[in-house]
């Protein structure tokens, strides 16, 4: 289809379950202001100032994403866009783990889910040994970007929080057994008597 500049856009396609969807007016309204090619290029480039215009769907993997996406980036050709999430989901679109494009609130929310995420494996896996990829696995972000994005909506680094949260539990556990203070710091899950007790007078002062 010709938007009345000449400029094509992606009003309809074959998505993964092969049925044909039709954008609405609206949606082709708003797509409308963008050319696919301003599109591509703020996609290709993972331009944040474009977040909230539109999204970005891929045929071959079923799945949808922000401009800003730090995923690998796939062939022009399997590229489909779409005015908003919710087009992209009835579309038969998946939204992406990693970038989060059904969340209003941009990237920054999308860290503030993705660091809640990591918290919770961490704080499910305080016994075991746990590293930063190990987590970064976890919540599907790649180890190269984890970290940054973990501080920058949490305010620590991630294994810093891995051991306040070692030191409450060893706290709470202080306050229900009764066992010696290392006993209860390896229980928690720490590796060494020296890292729990800088976590524990970290908590408690």
């Amino acid at each position: 289809m010709l938007a009345d500049n000449s400029v094509e856009i992606d009003a309809t396609h074959q998505p993964p379950g092969g049925t044909v969807s039709t954008m609405s007016t609206a949606a082709m309204n708003q797509a409308e202001r963008l050319s696919t090619e301003a599109m591509w290029s703020a996609f290709e480039r993972g331009d944040r100032r474009y977040d909230g215009r539109f999204v970005t769907a891929v045929r071959t993997t079923g799945i949808f994403c922000r401009p800003s996406c730090t995923c690998r980036k796939p062939r022009r050709e399997n590229v489909q866009f779409y005015a908003s999430p919710a087009h992209a989901s009835r579309a038969g679109f998946r939204p992406c783990k990693r970038c989060r494009p059904e969340l209003r609130g941009g990237p920054a929310e999308a860290d503030r889910a993705m660091a809640q995420a990591a918290v919770a494996y961490m704080r499910a896996n305080l016994e075991n040994t746990v590293y930063a990829k190990d987590v970064a696995a976890a919540v599907a972000v790649s180890p190269s970007h984890f970290a940054r994005r973990f501080r920058a909506a949490d305010g620590r680094t991630p294994m810093r929080a891995l051991a306040d949260l070692r030191a409450e539990r060893a706290e709470a556990l202080l306050r229900d057994m009764k066992a010696p203070v290392l006993e209860v710091g390896f229980t928690a899950g720490f590796q060494s008597p020296s890292a729990f007790v800088r976590a524990f007078r970290r908590r408690t002062g």
